[in-house]
């Protein structure tokens, strides 16, 4: 509990970050429209796109090491259980680390491999977006940022994991958990797009 309360500073630093967060240089994504493709070096070595994964659902994550909403996430294994129950459904889920070389949030491969240990990552593979272009594309602006894509290649939900950026126990109930349900189901995601909170993406 102290922990956390010491961490509401920062909490609060990084959500004024992202109050004014109309960029004119990053894309605009439309739930139902096809997701742009990508492609990018994983903290396996190998190249991994997102046409890789065509007929499959897809989940994008975009982390940070150096972001306190993304630390709450995985503290107590939320964002891992989440991640364990999105693959145990089928589905592909991919972190993506959006930082250039010599910012505070830049990873290198061996970092990389030892931040999955760390948190208990349980992905199918770790990204590293040192360009900062598949950030652009999707108009990623906070860390985490969420995005569901349907089998279609469709994208079919966007935002926050959950609506408590301090909740830190996985009961089930986040965002994207209802979206690969809905989509499961056959249905339209009901709740298909909420505003992410989070630290600002190191462009």
């Amino acid at each position: 509990m102290a922990r956390a309360l010491t961490l509401l500073p920062a909490l609060l630093l990084g959500f004024f970050l992202t109050a004014g967060d109309a960029r004119a240089d990053l894309g605009r994504l439309e739930t139902g429209n096809t997701a742009p493709d990508f492609s990018a070096m994983g903290s396996d070595g190998r190249v991994h796109a997102l046409s890789d994964f065509i007929g499959r659902t897809v989940v994008l994550e975009w982390t940070s090491p150096v972001c306190p909403y993304t630390e709450l996430k995985y503290r107590r294994g939320l964002m891992p259980a989440i991640q364990k129950r999105a693959l145990a459904a089928g589905a592909v889920w991919l972190a993506i680390n959006t930082s250039p070389p010599g910012r505070a949030g830049h990873l290198s491969p061996d970092a990389a491999r030892a931040r999955l240990l760390a948190t208990g990552s349980r992905v199918t593979g770790l990204l590293m977006d040192e360009t900062t272009a598949i950030a652009r594309a999707y108009g990623v602006r906070t860390t985490p940022t969420l995005f569901v894509i349907g089998k279609d290649g469709r994208l079919a939900y966007q935002g926050a994991v959950d609506a408590d950026p301090q909740k830190t126990l996985d009961d089930g109930r986040d965002h994207v958990t209802a979206a690969l349900r809905d989509l499961a189901r056959g249905q339209r995601v009901k709740l298909s797009q909420t505003r992410a909170y989070g630290c600002a993406v190191e462009y």
